[in-house]
């Protein structure tokens, strides 16, 4: 009995030890890297996805590359889609969510450019056909959209005045440019989260079967040293009090990836004079487009020819 229970004893320190070790390494080797390095959409996902390249001319649109190199050398890959009606009433720019690409925000651009607005898609860096390896989820990418917001202006004179659709990843990076740069007149952001520590948190809680969000925390302090950023400077909710542009903000309430509390939050929380709260029942993360119908699209295409003016 004695043998049996040292036995005992020393198998379970060993299954602890290996159990501590495992997650150390995980926790400083691989957690650190499932957020800020999405999978890439690759151009044999878009022809799965679509039954091969997608491209406005798909649609019958006047288009040209409009590619960007930002401050840190990241080369970004984008759009201009010409307006079907000229002149044009302004420029929308079109922002993805994380694990996306341009491409599939195509057919909300299409609607638009064919409502008189040109249009702006392009991949986020570490997406598409976008150089760079992390996602920072705005810190970084809030100043990428500024960029091509300066290179249009240059390139495409009298394009103006511009907006922005933002869907998920893209509508947070949304919000978060719409704080710091006000040349960005109206904005329409579709389930935007609120916290990036927070829905982090949400996420690998529902991944895993666990909520441990001190082992979270721990591979974050990682995150932020491998991609250089912060991630407690990632905060929607707190950015919208700097937002005073014209703002819809649409969620499904049935959204069990982004919850609809938390596209509520940056709503309340927008200093916007001008500003509407659009739920939409039994739509989710990905389907709010489908769901929401011919009534979504038409009263976002509203919001734009509402509030698509010089700003200021």
């Amino acid at each position: 009995m004695r043998r049996f229970l040292t036995v005992t004893l020393v198998l379970l320190i060993f299954l602890l030890s290996a159990a501590f070790f495992g997650i150390d390494y995980a926790v400083k080797n691989v957690l650190p890297y499932s957020p800020i390095r999405p999978q890439r959409i690759t151009p044999e996902d878009i022809a799965r996805s679509f039954g091969g390249p997608l491209t406005p001319s798909t649609f019958g649109l006047e288009w040209s590359e409009c590619d960007i190199t930002v401050e840190d050398s990241i080369h970004l890959c984008g759009w201009f889609i010409k307006s079907k009606q000229q002149p044009a009433k302004g420029t929308v720019f079109f922002l993805h969510g994380i694990g996306s690409s341009k491409e599939f925000l195509l057919p909300m651009a299409v609607d638009v450019a064919m409502e008189g607005m040109n249009c702006v898609a392009y991949d986020s860096r570490a997406h598409g056909a976008s150089g760079g390896l992390n996602c920072t989820f705005g810190y970084y990418e809030k100043r990428d959209l500024s960029a091509y917001l300066d290179s249009t202006i240059v390139r495409y004179p009298g394009s103006g005045p511009y907006g922005v659709f933002g869907a998920s990843l893209g509508a947070a990076v949304a919000v978060q440019a719409m704080a710091v740069d006000k040349r960005i007149s109206c904005g329409v952001v579709e389930s935007p989260f609120a916290d990036l520590r927070q829905i982090i948190h949400d996420y690998s809680a529902r991944r895993y079967f666990l909520r441990a969000d001190f082992l979270v925390d721990r591979a974050l302090a990682h995150s932020e040293m491998i991609a250089h950023f912060r991630v407690d400077s990632v905060r929607p909710a707190f950015s919208a009090r700097e937002v005073t542009q014209p703002v819809m903000v649409v969620h499904g309430l049935d959204d069990h990836r982004i919850s609809p509390a938390y596209g509520k939050e940056v709503f309340d929380n927008l200093a916007s004079r001008e500003k509407e709260w659009y739920p939409i029942p039994h739509a989710g993360h990905d389907n709010v487009r489908r769901v929401g119908g011919k009534e979504y699209q038409q009263k976002i295409l509203e919001f734009f020819q509402a509030h698509l003016k010089p700003a200021g």
